[in-house]
């Protein structure tokens, strides 16, 4: 009984993947550069460091964790904490490898983006922040924009 069958050729090439369609890349309204920078700065009336991402972990961690020592059913909704932090850890990127603040309309609808013309790249930090958060993961955030501004910044 062999382990493995060679094909006779007679089996059909695989589906090559669905194309999936680029989101539209647009700038922030003037409005929207005032929303991100007026969020990041609240962070400030919360004892966070300006521009300092270890802090910044810090305090995502504290939030976290009391967060998740209430019941679940106690649990305020965290989408404002998770948007606030997720703003300061892009500002954090963009400050560090340049790239720009952009609003990304995919199919999934407008999301708030980071974005480099060349090549094309997209980053969606407040997505990276909510993953984090859901997955209940502390000690992340300082690593993974350390990770994120190497993987992303420009090799000049």
């Amino acid at each position: 009984m062999p382990w493995f069958k060679r094909s006779s050729g007679a089996e059909p090439p695989p589906e090559p993947a669905p194309e999936v369609a680029r989101p539209t890349i647009e700038p922030l309204s003037a409005a929207e550069v005032a929303w991100v920078r007026s969020t990041v700065v609240g962070l400030a009336e919360q004892d966070v460091l300006d521009h300092n991402i270890d802090d910044l972990g810090r305090h995502y961690d504290e939030l976290l964790s009391v967060w998740l020592r209430l019941r679940e059913a106690d649990r305020p909704d965290p989408t404002n904490v998770i948007t606030q932090i997720g703003l300061a850890f892009g500002q954090y990127v963009v400050d560090q490898a340049g790239l720009e603040w952009v609003v990304a309309t995919g199919a999934g609808g407008p999301e708030i983006a980071l974005h480099r013309p060349q090549g094309d790249l997209l980053v969606y930090p407040t997505a990276m922040i909510a993953e984090r958060w859901a997955a209940e993961a502390q000690g992340v955030l300082p690593p993974l924009a350390r990770a994120t501004v190497e993987a992303v910044r420009p090799d000049f």
